[in-house]
């Protein structure tokens, strides 16, 4: 008897990119493979080049891959390949691919173990993550162009899933147990939009078909530009329980002149409206962010306006990256870099500030009821993720749903919480 196949993918980057490894790892089970932890016949590194740290991460998840898998065949896939040509690590793997096309991929791979049998079970139509959250990528691609970001280079145009599609994984997920399905993608606001799109669809048309999927318990948009928050989508939000009051919306700086060097389609003033729009009919909304620090001509002015603006915003959570442009951006080329000490003094006091914003925004809910999606138990706590995006540590709640292993438990109850 022929000896079964295994594999191991290792995972740098966003959301999107464990979405298109775990796709990928669905469609190895359907061949005949067998994930395993390590000396694995096959290994495939998913890389990530939103900036030249990840770049750097890709090289030592390389040399990882090689050192527990000594006689395996290695695949190189994501954005790195896409926009480095003269990749360091080339001729050491057995296949260079890029984004997407995961069909042809599969027979590329099938072709290095022809002995593979097919499993004749049906494959299941669910991408499985290993949470009891499902992420869920309905568009990918992004035309926006930010003078910093490689993204619209390695993903390319917009590119929306078909609604049925989306449709029938949530249904599949909702069947096995995920009561929470986070919807994902590069450009999320833009789904539907393409001008080749067949379909007359945005993102709220179809979070309102989703929301008739029987017993789905929560919705979660993953990332939005503040841009595409449209008075529909907010109306909807506020009116349905189903839909977790929480959304990211990316800052990236809190000065208008930065704003304008990054190529970002709005000014300070418009992200204001739309967050006092957003907390009118959403008063506890969780408001996460993304801000680079560091950008080419930031002076100190334009660093305490971002400051300043976000402590006026009061956002839940703050994401800081200090600025790290690829060379073929726009922003690689700008005059008047800042020095590394410099960023990295900023960097940290925003984190500091994100740090006391945080807990600010989490005491409101001290002894109140909230619905929290179980990730993990430790003893005797339960360890899980509430619809404001806030972790909880708690005991002694009743389980109103309990969904086995393929899923989370949906826990009701009075949570303390703790941080």
């Amino acid at each position: 008897m022929a000896k079964i196949k295994t594999y191991k993918i290792y995972t740098l980057g966003c959301k999107v990119n464990q979405y298109d490894s775990a796709d990928l790892k669905k469609r190895l089970n359907k061949i005949g493979f067998e994930e395993c932890k390590n000396s694995a016949d096959l290994a495939i590194v998913n890389t990530c080049a939103v900036t030249k740290t990840a770049i750097r991460k890709n090289s030592r998840m390389f040399n990882l891959a090689k050192k527990e898998n000594p006689k395996v065949k290695i695949i190189i896939m994501g954005c790195c390949p896409e926009i480095d040509d003269k990749i360091s690590i080339k001729n050491q793997a057995d296949l260079i691919w890029g984004v997407g096309n995961y069909r042809e991929l599969i027979k590329r791979i099938k072709r290095f173990f022809p002995k593979l049998k097919e499993k004749n079970k049906l494959l299941n139509n669910i991408v499985s993550t290993d949470k009891s959250r499902y992420f869920l990528k309905i568009q990918d691609g992004c035309e926006q162009f930010c003078s910093y970001c490689i993204i619209p280079f390695t993903r390319g145009r917009l590119k929306s899933r078909k609604s049925q599609e989306v449709i029938k994984e949530v249904e599949f997920a909702v069947k096995n147990g995920f009561r929470e399905i986070i919807l994902s993608g590069i450009h999320l606001g833009l789904y539907g939009r393409e001008k080749d799109f067949k379909e007359k669809i945005n993102l709220t048309d179809l979070i309102k078909r989703l929301l008739e999927i029987k017993n789905s318990e929560k919705i979660r948009l993953s990332s939005i530009e503040v841009t595409e928050v449209t008075d529909e989508l907010i109306k909807l939000m506020s009116e349905n329980e189903k839909i977790c009051k929480h959304l990211h919306i990316p800052l990236q700086n809190g000065s208008d002149k930065i704003l304008k060097l990054m190529n970002r389609p709005y000014k300070r003033v418009d992200f204001q409206k739309k967050v006092t729009k957003l907390r009118k009919y959403m008063h506890d909304i969780a408001l996460s962010t993304d801000v680079i620090v560091g950008f080419p001509g930031e002076t100190e002015k334009d660093f305490q306006d971002t400051y300043n603006f976000i402590k006026k915003i009061k956002f839940s959570r703050l994401h800081v990256f200090p600025f790290s442009a690829h060379e073929k951006t726009k922003a690689f080329n700008f005059p008047n870099h800042l020095d590394a000490s410099v960023i990295k003094e900023r960097a940290k006091k925003l984190r500091e500030l994100g740090k006391k914003l945080e807990k600010k925004y989490k005491q409101k809910f001290i002894g109140r009821d909230l619905a929290v999606i179980v990730e993990s138990q430790n003893g005797a706590h339960y360890i899980g993720k509430t619809e404001y995006y806030f972790d909880v540590r708690f005991k002694d709640v009743d389980i109103v749903d309990f969904c086995g292993n393929d899923g989370g438990d949906l826990v009701r109850g009075k949570v303390v919480v703790r941080f």
